[in-house]
């Protein structure tokens, strides 16, 4: 920058120009010949708006005169006329006061710079220049980069436009658009705060300078942006696993059900036993996840009707004739579906599918292994988790662990979202006390607050019963608030400050996880099964779709 331009934003009797700007009511009002307070322009104004105006311009005062730490109540009530009770009630935290300060710093800036100037341009321009006028605001005043480091959000820098909105145009996910607004943000405060603290450094032209330093920020935004939108389908992918599996399975209940009458837990008893031969109780409850008494009562249902045998009480289960035929007719049926799922996908594709799939259940063994241990040690909660070396864990592509077949699609997915799901329970347990059902509702709760108690439950897909006791588990934890109306099916639901906090450890864990899952995979190889990935969720909705509809027509 400019040497005259720098020593322009540093001038105190600029500062003071500015000062007598705000008291001029051009930020507030846009008149050029508005006269001070005394005016009878400004007597005109209701009580509360003057009231306003003199504790800010007061306060305005004082951050020139003694810095932030001399904005004090007292201070500037003093200054404004007024008693402490009249500063306390319009402002009732002092974040209120310092936000109301920046704002009208904010507003000096664009009164100056006149409503003629159209803010416009690319969102590159609109980050340029919020970086530009951030750091020019924070000069303005003295400790201005102190004061706009402790606001909790930045005033409005871009004229009206929704700067987030015009990021998610131009192709950034939500997320990496309020991460590229809070990168610039938070650079031109740091830079501003170094800036007031050591002026005599604004003049060394040896050092680099501000607008540089924000070309290359910008740079690196750009470049992230590239890949912005595969990464954030890798942040996404074990929630959009997990939909894919849901919509599968519900659609696959739907039609064995029509099929043959029996429900899930019996069928998966049949396939059991069709795919592994005899098996005990134990060993069935075991496989399929199951409590004892579930599987004592699903066994005794299908040996009332022979499709399963044993010869004692502690015997070995076994199929039956019809029993197996049965399972067979199931087995052929699954793979149908599973065929259907791929329609779409090219072999190539579906080499690369597997192929990734079989790094990614590696990998996410690998971690389920790594939380399994910290959770058993006693230092586990201040621990993190190690992520091995990928070169040594990951196995030989040509080693063909996972074999290529269009009827087994499910199985390796169900597989892998176990793994990820079962070491992620385990790692927010150890971090946030949560359970995986407890963070899930706070991670809903937390994603568009305030969030209404029937849009809760869909989100949830449970019952109202354990959504309301899990919701209710955290208010009781001071995580979730709660507005509204008595009555639960009224209320709006949405974090407290603790709650945000514990919901930002939680993203914090599963970010470094998704990274350490796809870092390295090749580009065309991981693009193929993200493609193909989308083609099976896609093709599972149709199936639910259809399934649905003749369930409909059945009833009929």
């Amino acid at each position: 920058m400019p040497l005259d331009q720098r020593q322009r934003l540093t001038d105190p009797a600029n500062r003071v120009n500015h000062r007598e700007t705000y008291r001029r009511g051009t930020s507030l009002r846009g008149d050029e010949d508005m006269p001070t307070r005394g005016g009878a322009a400004m007597e005109q104004r209701p009580v509360s708006e003057r009231l306003h105006a003199s504790i800010v311009a007061a306060a305005l005062d004082l951050l020139d005169e003694r810095g932030l730490t001399g904005l004090t109540v007292p201070a500037v009530a003093g200054r404004a006329g007024c008693t402490q009770a009249d500063v306390s009630a319009r402002f009732p935290v002092h974040e209120a006061l310092l936000d109301a300060v920046a704002q009208a710093m904010a507003a000096q800036l664009f009164a100056e710079r006149g409503e003629g100037e159209k803010v416009g341009g690319g969102w590159r321009e609109l980050l340029h220049r919020r970086g530009r006028d951030a750091r020019a605001i924070m000069l303005s005043h003295r400790d201005g980069g102190l004061l706009f480091a402790c606001l909790a959000a930045m005033p409005d820098l871009n004229g009206g436009i929704d700067l987030i909105e015009r990021l998610c145009e131009a192709g950034f996910s939500p997320f990496d658009a309020r991460a590229a607004v809070q990168l610039i943000d938070r650079f031109a405060a740091g830079w501003a705060v170094a800036e007031q603290a050591h002026p005599e450094l604004a003049e060394d032209e040896t050092l680099p300078d501000y607008e540089g330093q924000l070309e290359t920020l910008l740079a690196g935004v750009t470049v992230t942006r590239a890949w912005g939108g595969a990464a954030a389908k890798h942040r996404q992918f074990q929630s959009n696993l997990w939909v894919f599996l849901r919509n599968a399975r519900d659609s696959a209940n739907i039609a064995f059900a029509r099929a043959d009458h029996i429900s899930e837990l019996d069928r998966r008893i049949l396939l059991l036993l069709q795919a592994q031969g005899d098996m005990t109780l134990a060993a069935v409850s075991m496989a399929n996840g199951v409590d004892k008494a579930q599987i004592s009562r699903a066994i005794k249902r299908l040996s009332q009707v022979g499709l399963i045998q044993r010869s004692g009480i502690r015997s070995p289960l076994r199929l039956s004739g019809t029993g197996r035929q049965l399972a067979d007719r199931f087995v052929r049926l699954a793979e149908l579906r599973n065929r259907e799922l791929t329609f779409g996908i090219s072999d190539e594709q579906l080499v690369d599918l597997f192929g990734v799939l079989d790094i990614l259940l590696a990998r996410a063994m690998a971690l389920y292994e790594q939380e399994r241990k910290l959770a058993q040690a006693s230092h586990g909660i201040d621990a993190e988790a190690e992520f091995p070396d990928h070169k040594e864990m990951d196995r030989a592509p040509d080693a063909g662990i996972l074999p290529v077949d269009r009827s087994r699609i499910l199985p390796p997915f169900m597989t892998l979202c176990s793994y990820m799901m079962r070491a992620g329970s385990l790692g927010y347990k150890r971090k946030t006390g949560l359970s995986n059902f407890d963070t899930w509702v706070l991670v809903e709760v937390s994603r568009d607050p305030p969030i209404s108690w029937p849009q809760l439950v869909i989100a949830l897909y449970r019952d109202q019963s354990q959504a309301g006791r899990t919701v209710n588990r955290l208010i009781e934890l001071g995580l979730v608030e709660r507005t509204g109306k008595p009555g639960r099916r009224h209320g709006f639901f949405g974090p407290s400050q603790e709650g945000e906090r514990i919901v930002a450890v939680i993203n914090g864990i599963a970010a470094r996880r998704s990274e350490f899952l796809f870092q390295g995979i090749a580009t065309p190889q991981l693009n193929n099964f993200m493609t193909s990935f989308d083609i099976l969720s896609r093709n599972a909705e149709v199936q639910l779709a259809r399934e649905k509809a003749m369930q409909e027509m059945d009833r009929e």
